[in-house]
């Protein structure tokens, strides 16, 4: 699903291709663009192609557990993919055993000596984004929020929180209102691909804000709605 600017995120990589990308990250000191597939888009080579929109993304604390490499990535700056350079070899399932990345270079270096195993894009740094969210505003969101936590941990996991408390918690972490907040607010409430794309695309924090509360309104109904099925069943 991807990443939001100022948002972090454990990251295990076994795949070649994710391999040789951070090898090229580690050796140029650059970042990776962190992005998510677009699974109704077209393929190329067997290859499904990014989303839009992505965020520029720095691997840390990069360990290596067997044949894992294991890293903490930070969400940076957001762009926007102009042009999609495609892999040097089509798609190919390995099935559990992975080939090693200087055996698949083997097969596409003399023919094409700047390719890699993982696509890559020209891309288009988009500006900082632009506004705030007031204070009554901010703590409508947070209250929803507290109120989706509540509900859900009801439902799912069987556990009685009480909304005020959850509610403090969400203050005490993400208010005042911040940046970092907004983001992580997205990270954590948006899951659908098109949501966090709007997101990611937005110029101004009031399209966020109209995109969060939209969407937070939404889930509460539909939580709502099944817990009265449920207590309709239990009854």
């Amino acid at each position: 699903m991807g990443i939001f600017p100022m948002c972090q995120e454990p990251l295990r990589v076994f795949e070649p291709r994710y391999k040789q990308m951070l090898d090229d990250c580690v050796l140029n000191n650059s970042e990776f663009g962190y992005i998510a597939a677009d699974e109704d888009g077209e393929e190329v080579n067997g290859w499904t192609l990014s989303s839009e929109y992505g965020v520029l993304t720095s691997a840390e604390n990069l360990q290596e557990q067997g044949a894992n490499l294991m890293f903490t990535a930070y969400g940076e700056k957001r762009f926007r993919v102009k042009k999609i350079v495609p892999a040097a070899l089509p798609a190919e399932d390995f099935g559990d055993v992975f080939p090693s990345v200087d055996e698949l270079v083997e097969q596409y270096i003399e023919e094409d000596a700047e390719g890699k195993l993982y696509i890559r894009a020209e891309v288009e740094i988009l500006e900082p984004i632009d506004g705030v969210i007031d204070d009554d505003d901010w703590m409508n969101i947070l209250e929803m929020w507290a109120l989706q936590i509540v509900e859900m941990s009801g439902m799912f996991r069987n556990e009685d929180l009480s909304l005020p408390e959850v509610f403090s918690v969400l203050k005490s972490e993400f208010s005042p209102y911040s940046e970092y907040s907004l983001w992580f607010a997205c990270h954590s409430l948006l899951d659908s691909n098109d949501d966090r794309q709007s997101a990611l695309a937005s110029a101004s924090v009031s399209e966020v804000q109209q995109l969060l509360e939209r969407t937070v309104s939404e889930k509460n109904e539909q939580l709502k709605a099944i817990r009265l099925v449920m207590e309709n069943d239990s009854e």
